[in-house]
């Protein structure tokens, strides 16, 4: 059974993006429209230094989505401001079910089915020094396949700062951290960097925010490109984004309404993998 077992997550892991890989999926439909940027602020950020939360009122938010190869994408977050402080909780969950066990042996019916998951939970703050923002954020992470399951901890980084006309620098630390044995080997998680820019500019009542970012990621053997555009008038939100490796080129979309203490936002990706269509929908709700 072990053997099957860790057949099947070195195939989950580059197709699916389970794995520990679940860690680095979009959480939120702007994320999925724009790209993974850690200039961009919000309820569920790439950053842990941009939370942001309106003065008085917690915000929460709950994304549902699918990622390619029918992987099903939840996300919970919740952000308060206290006492100059931004504090944050967010959970997510990432899974597939209906895999199929079979032997060597050609046979019409499946021996059983099973399932491949993972869920991490993380809570943290930020704070504001002049320009100059600072996060962290520490996480527990659970993960499945089959009979096996593995747990760990990790650790998230983040600082921003606001540069000159409208301009904002971000560097963002992820899964810096440890995993249990899952079979007989422990999963690495994949620790990441992303730095990047973003320019705001403003008009009348117009106000549109071009990114630009590079990732490097431990468990990739290539770099990535993000490039993203959100405008913004009145309660309509229009994005757009792209991304590349070396060898997949992705382009995304997506819009929002902003119905003041309500906010709706979708996102969609189109790539060069041919394995789906990866989609997020997402309601953020200002709380009382």
């Amino acid at each position: 059974m072990h053997s099957v077992s860790k057949l099947i997550l070195t195939l989950l892991v580059p197709l699916y993006g389970m794995g520990t890989q679940f860690l680095v999926l979009p959480t939120h439909a702007n994320e999925l429209s724009i790209g993974s940027h850690p200039t961009m602020g919000g309820i569920s950020p790439i950053n842990p230094a941009l939370f942001s939360a309106p003065q008085n009122h917690p915000d929460l938010s709950i994304s549902r989505g699918v990622w390619f190869g029918d992987v099903t994408l939840t996300h919970l977050g919740y952000t308060q401001l206290v006492r100059g402080k931004t504090f944050h909780f967010n959970a997510k969950y990432s899974g597939l079910s209906d895999l199929e066990f079979r032997d060597a042996v050609p046979q019409d019916e499946a021996l059983s089915t099973f399932s491949s998951y993972g869920v991490s939970v993380d809570g943290g703050f930020s704070v504001l020094r002049e320009k100059q923002k600072y996060g962290i954020s520490f996480s527990y992470i659970f993960m499945g396949l089959y009979t096996e399951t593995s747990s760990g901890f990790g650790i998230n980084l983040g600082y921003a700062r606001n540069l000159a006309k409208g301009m904002k620098l971000g560097l963002s630390i992820q899964n810096l951290g440890k995993m249990s044995k899952l079979s007989e080997k422990a999963p690495a998680l994949p620790a990441r960097m992303i730095g990047g820019i973003s320019k705001q500019l403003t008009f009348n009542d117009y106000q549109n925010t071009l990114y630009c970012s590079g990732e490097w990621n431990q468990s990739a053997s290539t770099g990535k490109f993000y490039f993203g555009n959100h405008f913004r008038w009145a309660r309509l939100s229009l994005m757009g984004g792209f991304a590349a490796t070396e060898n997949v080129v992705e382009s995304s979309a997506g819009f929002g309404l902003n119905l003041e203490k309500y906010q709706i936002t979708y996102g969609i990706q189109f790539g060069s993998q041919n394995l789906g269509i990866p989609q997020i929908l997402s309601f953020q709700f200002r709380l009382p």
